[in-house]
């Protein structure tokens, strides 16, 4: 992308552009985005003015909507699903017509420091492809600098970690493509961890993201023909410090020894303003980008037992990550609680899954509270899956692994309507 193309993304989904300027890489794009939600955020960051951030593109669910065309959650989903199980297959161009080199390395870059807590200099859109044998992988990891040779990147144990751990096995350094300034398409495609073997670039090209590729100068691997900036190098064996960040549930993510990523080359590309995403932790773009991806997987995974699956819903209150609401149409006894099991297994980070029916608002919390008190018992619709694989942001896990719950407040099936059927305004 470039900061054409921005604009008129925001144009499209009648956002209002709040330019301010060139800013202190300190706080300044935080604050900014947190006052602002319905508005595209685009700034320069001091001493690298050369390349334009963005931040607020997409911050509500009928931005997203509106991005893909359509009216309704299931028609979503379906879209993604579709995506997701036919990645288009990618057309190969040739790099220096897109790109070419700049001098420097990690110093040219725009490392912004966003909370107080934060430990250092992040880039918080970086995404990361790497290929092993014959498959590759694309997905997001935030990067903390170091110096101009030498930054550290949070990988969790999912696709990237498997192929930098495969090199690393065979006695080298894992070759990679750090990539900024992808279009929304090939982010949220990025962000979806569909099986090992499909890979995110022909998916986010299937979502509408172009299926151009060009493969990097020295390693030979496929980045989108419209990114802005990519960085080529190595994740190697080496470990330095990563964090404190400050992660999507607004908490303190403790430092760690991570892998060091050490860059070779930066390439530019040759449209006249390139852009990088500046996603603000814990913000609504972070929630969206990082969690909306997930709903669709879980829609899929419970509709191929509950078919009566409405709405899936991965809460703001739950920063887009923890607690998800489903809604049902029941169609028969015990398909509530197979619904709850199911976004357990689709989405192993949840940890609390609420389960309505249709006439509840998944969008509204008093709505689904509601539900819980009128339709709900506790001694028998209350589900604790105790000591389970989760999530490592959540603070009352023990490396990630601990409980989940599962709240049923559905009619009980086989009880008449009119007893739990709310009453409305005349």
């Amino acid at each position: 992308m470039d900061l054409k193309a921005v604009e008129k993304l925001a144009g499209f989904l009648n956002k209002e552009i709040l330019d301010l300027g060139t800013v202190d890489p300190e706080y300044t794009v935080t604050r900014a985005t947190w006052r602002n939600r319905d508005k595209v955020i685009v700034f320069r960051v001091k001493g690298r003015e050369w390349v334009t951030g963005y931040s607020n593109l997409v911050t509500r669910r009928h931005d997203i909507y509106r991005l893909f065309n359509v009216r309704s959650d299931e028609e979503l989903y379906r879209l993604m699903e579709k995506a997701l199980n036919n990645p288009i297959h990618l057309e190969k161009d040739d790099f220096e017509k897109y790109f070419k080199r700049v001098d420097g390395l990690l110093d040219v870059l725009p490392f912004i420091k966003y909370y107080r807590e934060d430990g250092g200099y992040y880039l918080t859109s970086s995404v990361f492809i790497a290929c092993y044998e014959t498959y590759c992988n694309s997905s997001f990891h935030r990067v903390m600098y170091h110096s101009n040779e030498k930054a550290t990147v949070r990988i969790v144990p999912r696709h990237l970690h498997y192929i930098v751990g495969r090199r690393h096995e065979e006695g080298g350094d894992a070759p990679v493509a750090l990539v900024l300034g992808l279009n929304p398409f090939q982010e949220l495609a990025a962000a979806m961890n569909p099986p090992l073997g499909v890979f995110e670039v022909g998916v986010g090209a299937a979502l509408g993201g172009g299926s151009k590729v060009v493969e990097t100068p020295l390693f030979k691997i496929p980045v989108p023909a419209d990114s802005s900036i990519i960085v080529e190098g190595f994740i190697t064996r080496d470990r330095d410090r990563e964090g404190p960040f400050t992660d999507i549930l607004m908490l303190v993510d403790q430092e760690r020894w991570e892998p060091v990523f050490k860059p070779l080359a930066v390439y530019v590309s040759r449209e006249e303003s390139p852009v990088f995403h500046a996603i603000v932790p814990g913000s609504w773009e972070h929630q969206f980008l990082m969690g909306f991806p997930r709903e669709p997987i879980i829609y899929s995974a419970v509709k191929r037992s509950v078919p009566g699956v409405k709405s899936v819903r991965l809460t703001e209150g739950g920063s887009g990550w923890l607690n998800a609401v489903i809604s049902i149409k029941q169609s028969s006894p015990g398909e509530a609680k197979l619904a709850g099991l199911a976004a357990v297994s689709a989405h192993p980070s949840i940890k609390h899954i609420f389960v309505v029916d249709e006439d509840i608002d998944v969008d509204d919390p008093l709505m689904i509270e509601w539900a819980m008190a009128t339709r709900m018992k506790g001694s028998s619709d209350i589900i604790v899956l105790r000591d389970v694989k989760g999530s490592t942001l959540d603070p009352r896990s023990s490396e990630g692994v601990g409980d989940k719950v599962i709240f049923i407040a559905v009619k009980p099936w086989g009880e008449p309507w009119d007893k739990y059927r709310r009453v409305g305004v005349p």
